[in-house]
């Protein structure tokens, strides 16, 4: 990935919805009632709705203590989510992907935090390794230390539309990325706004 990459937050989307939603923003309740609804629709695979929404509400969790303990300024209650530099395998995960790409100097650094990898895989304990990263979230400058010491997490083949997952472990269980989390709605807005005005194109 070329360091230009590296100085812009990517965010994929459905084109035809608001670029920033976020699911654990809602009350449980209300979130389980739009992935039971989704599920009716055919499009939500996964069974155990319970299992799948304790995960992501407790992860969230997870990262905002992290973040606090490690000097950051949460806004949010939940964060939006990010990839440091280009994706293009998450965008496999919409119908009709759209994506946007936000400098990452427009946001306060004290808002975003970053994980050496999908956070799925870094907060698991049952995976940590000797490396540095585990268990761990950074600020922006920092981030872009542990990727001159480790390089990029290791490649893997995915995608969602075709079916194809990696053979050898779960794929929340590999690294794929270097994942953003945004705390803050102020440069959200700003963009959020220039979206619903046709002011950016993907």
């Amino acid at each position: 990935m070329s360091s230009n990459q590296n100085q812009f937050l990517y965010r994929y989307y459905e084109q035809s919805e608001s670029p920033f939603l976020s699911m654990t923003e809602l009350p449980m309740d209300k979130a389980r009632e739009m992935l039971i609804a989704l599920q009716k629709a055919g499009k939500f695979g996964n069974p155990n709705i319970e299992g799948f929404l304790k995960k992501r509400y407790d992860r969230d969790t997870m990262l905002w203590d992290a973040f606090i303990r490690h000097g950051g300024k949460p806004e949010r209650s939940s964060p939006v989510y990010f990839f440091l530099g280009e994706h293009r395998q998450w965008a496999s995960a919409f119908e009709n992907p759209a994506v946007i790409k936000i400098p990452l100097d427009e946001f306060d650094p004290e808002t975003v935090s970053f994980t050496y990898g999908d956070s799925f895989a870094v907060l698991n304990s049952a995976l940590y390794g000797s490396e540095e990263y585990w268990g761990k979230v950074y600020f922006a400058d920092e981030i872009l230390e542990v990727i001159e010491r480790n390089g990029y997490p290791p490649h893997i083949e995915y995608d969602f539309k075709r079916g194809i997952y990696p053979t050898d472990k779960h794929i929340n269980d590999h690294l794929k990325y270097i994942e953003a989390h945004v705390w803050s709605n102020k440069i959200l807005d700003k963009y959020r706004t220039l979206w619903q005005n046709g002011g950016f194109g993907q």
